[in-house]
C-alpha cells in the first residue's frame, strides 16, 4: 500500500456492503426516514479525508484481515519485548499499591514525632485518598489527549518524588501535604497503566495480564507490612518513605524505554511510529499493513462516557467501583479493630488482617484464568454475590480459625476475583479516545467508596452495636455490586478493544464527532 493511500479510497469501499461512492464521497445506504450516519469528503489541503460521524466509531478495518496493523498487534505472540514492557509497567503498579499502604505502618511513629491527636492523624489517610481521587479523574483525560507514556512516567515520578518530601517532613502539615500530592500521582498511575497494558498486549492475554497487574498492586499491603517490620524498629518511620522513593528510578525507565501506545499513535495519525513499534513487538515487518483511520478529536471526554449505549454500562461500572472501594478500604481500616473486639489480641489481629486481605491476591490470579474461560460478566456478579453471602456467614462464626478462613474467602471473591475483573472490564470497555478517562473515573469512584466507607463504619460502630452490623455492611455493598454487574454489564471476552467500541458506538449515542483522517509520514 503506497504511503498516504487510505482504504476508504480503494478496496475498503467494496468491503462495506451497501455503501456507494460519488465524487469522492462515501455514503451510507438510504433508509426511509433516516439520514446517512457516515459521510466523507476530500479536505481542502489534499492530504486526507474529513470524516463526519454521529458517533465515535471504531478504527476502520480493525476487525479485518491479517494485513491490518492492529490485527497484527492483537494476534501476535507474547514476545520478550512485550514482557519487558509489561514488567516495567508492573513494577510501577506494584509500588503504587505499596505506597498507598505505608500510612498505617508509619502512623504510630508520626503521632509520637509530631505529638498529634488521633483525630489529626486521620487527616493523613484522608489527604492521600483525596489526592488519589483528583489524580485518577484528571490523569485519564490528560492521557487520552497527550498519550500514555509520558503521563505514566510523570505519575510515577510524582508519587515517588513526594515520598522524599514525606520522609523529610519537618512538620505535620508538610507530611499531610506530601501525602496528598503523592495521592495525585498514585491515582493517576492507576488511571493510565491499565489502559496502557490493554492497548499493547495480544487480545487473548489482555484479561490475564491485567488481573495479574491487579494482583501485583494488592500484594503491596503484605510487602509494606514486611518492610515496616524489618526497618521501622531500627530506622524509624521516615525510612518507609525513603523506600517509597524508589519508583523515581522506575519513572525514568518508563520515560526512556517504554513505547507510546500504538492505538494512541494510530488515532493521532502517526502511522510511521506506530508501524515501527508493531514491528518491534511482533518481530515481523509491518510496512505494508493497512493503517487504521486517524481521529482528530482531542479525546478525554467525560461526557462521552455517559452518552448513548455507554450510559448504562458506565453507571454500572461506577456503582461497582464505589462498592469495591468501600469493601477493600473499609476492611483494611476497621477489620483489626473489629477482630480485637471479638477477643483476638491486637498483634494477632494485625497478622490475621494481613492474611485475610492477602487472599485477594490469590483471587486476582484465579480471575486471570476465569475472565478468558467464562467471561467478564459471568465472573463479576457471582463473585460479588459470593462475597456478600460469605460476609453474612463471617459475622456469625466464632473461633479464630473460622473467622480467618471465612474472611479470607470473602476477600478472595470480593477484592480478588470481582475487584480485579472489574478493572479488566473498565480498561477495555471504552474506545481509545476515552479509555484512560473511563478507567480514571472508575478508579476515582472507587476512591469515593474508600473515603466514605471507613467514616460510615466508624460512625455506626460508635453506637456500640453488635459487631455483626460491620459484616452486614459489607454484605450489603457486595450484593449491590452484584445487582449492578447482573443488569448492566457487557460481555467483552474474545473481542478486540475496537470490536467492543464498534458494538457500543451506535447512532443512538446522539452526538456528532468530526474526525480528520490524515497521513503523517514524518513521524
Amino acid at each position: 500500500m503506497r504511503p498516504g493511500a487510505w482504504p476508504w479510497r480503494s478496496s475498503a469501499r467494496s468491503s462495506l456492503p451497501g455503501w456507494t461512492s460519488r465524487s469522492g464521497t462515501i455514503s451510507s445506504p438510504s433508509r426511509a426516514g433516516s439520514t446517512p450516519k457516515w459521510r466523507a469528503g476530500s479536505s481542502n489541503d489534499g492530504r486526507g479525508v474529513v470524516v463526519h460521524r454521529e458517533v465515535s466509531p471504531p478504527m476502520a478495518g480493525t476487525t479485518g484481515t491479517d494485513g491490518h496493523l492492529l490485527h497484527r498487534l492483537d494476534h501476535s505472540p507474547f514476545t520478550p519485548r512485550h514482557a519487558r514492557i509489561y514488567l516495567t509497567a508492573l513494577a510501577g503498579h506494584f509500588f503504587d499499591g505499596f505506597t498507598i499502604n505505608l500510612t498505617g505502618f508509619a502512623l504510630p511513629g508520626v503521632i509520637a514525632t509530631f505529638a498529634i491527636t488521633s483525630g489529626e492523624a486521620g487527616a493523613l489517610s484522608s489527604a492521600l485518598f483525596a489526592g488519589m481521587l483528583v489524580g485518577a479523574a484528571a490523569a485519564g483525560i490528560v492521557s487520552d489527549r497527550f498519550g500514555r507514556r509520558y503521563p505514566l512516567a510523570a505519575s510515577i515520578l510524582v508519587f515517588g518524588g513526594f515520598s522524599l518530601l514525606a520522609a523529610a517532613a519537618w512538620s505535620y502539615p508538610v507530611l499531610v501535604t506530601a501525602r496528598a500530592l503523592q495521592g495525585v500521582g498514585l491515582g493517576a498511575e492507576i488511571a493510565i497503566v491499565l489502559p496502557y497494558i490493554a492497548e499493547f498486549v495480544p487480545s487473548r492475554q489482555r484479561g490475564p495480564l491485567i488481573t495479574l497487574a491487579t494482583a501485583a498492586w494488592l500484594i503491596g499491603l503484605p510487602v509494606a507490612s514486611g518492610v515496616a517490620i524489618a526497618i521501622v524498629p531500627s530506622l524509624g518511620w521516615r525510612a518507609l518513605f525513603y523506600v517509597g522513593a524508589l519508583p523515581v528510578l522506575i519513572a525514568l525507565l518508563v520515560a526512556l524505554t517504554l513505547p507510546e501506545s500504538v492505538r494512541y499513535l494510530a488515532r493521532k495519525g502517526r502511522h510511521r511510529k506506530a508501524t515501527g513499534i508493531v514491528e518491534q513487538l511482533t518481530g515481523r515487518p509491518a510496512a505494508g499493513a493497512t493503517m487504521p483511520a486517524a481521529h482528530g478529536g482531542a479525546g478525554g471526554s467525560v461526557r462521552d462516557l455517559v452518552r448513548g449505549r455507554y450510559r448504562r454500562y458506565t453507571i454500572a461500572v461506577w456503582v461497582m467501583e464505589v462498592c469495591a472501594g468501600a469493601f477493600l478500604y473499609g476492611l483494611s481500616t476497621w477489620l483489626p479493630t473489629v477482630l480485637k473486639s471479638r477477643g483476638i489480641g491486637l498483634l494477632s489481629s494485625f497478622g490475621y488482617t494481613g492474611i485475610i486481605t492477602a487472599s485477594g491476591v490469590a483471587g486476582a490470579v484465579v480471575a486471570g484464568q476465569l475472565v478468558n474461560r467464562v467471561g467478564r460478566r459471568v465472573a463479576l456478579a457471582p463473585a460479588f454475590l459470593a462475597s456478600g453471602l460469605l460476609c453474612l456467614l463471617w459475622g456469625g462464626v466464632s473461633g479464630t480459625a473460622a473467622v480467618v478462613v471465612t474472611g479470607a474467602l470473602a476477600t478472595f471473591f470480593g477484592s480478588g476475583i470481582a475487584g480485579s475483573t472489574l478493572f479488566v472490564y473498565a480498561s477495555e470497555l471504552y474506545p481509545t479516545a476515552n479509555r484512560a478517562t473511563g478507567l480514571g473515573w472508575a478508579a476515582a469512584w472507587q476512591k469515593v467508596g474508600g473515603l466514605l466507607m471507613p467514616v460510615t463504619v466508624g460512625f455506626v460502630l460508635s453506637w456500640h452495636l453488635s459487631s455483626y452490623v460491620f459484616f452486614v455492611f459489607f454484605a450489603v455493598i457486595s450484593v449491590i455490586a452484584a445487582v449492578a454487574g447482573t443488569i448492566a454489564t457487557l460481555e467483552t471476552r474474545g473481542k478486540t478493544v475496537e470490536q467492543i467500541a464498534a458494538e457500543l458506538s451506535t447512532p443512538d449515542s446522539g452526538h456528532l464527532v468530526t474526525a480528520t483522517v490524515e497521513s503523517r509520514t514524518n513521524d
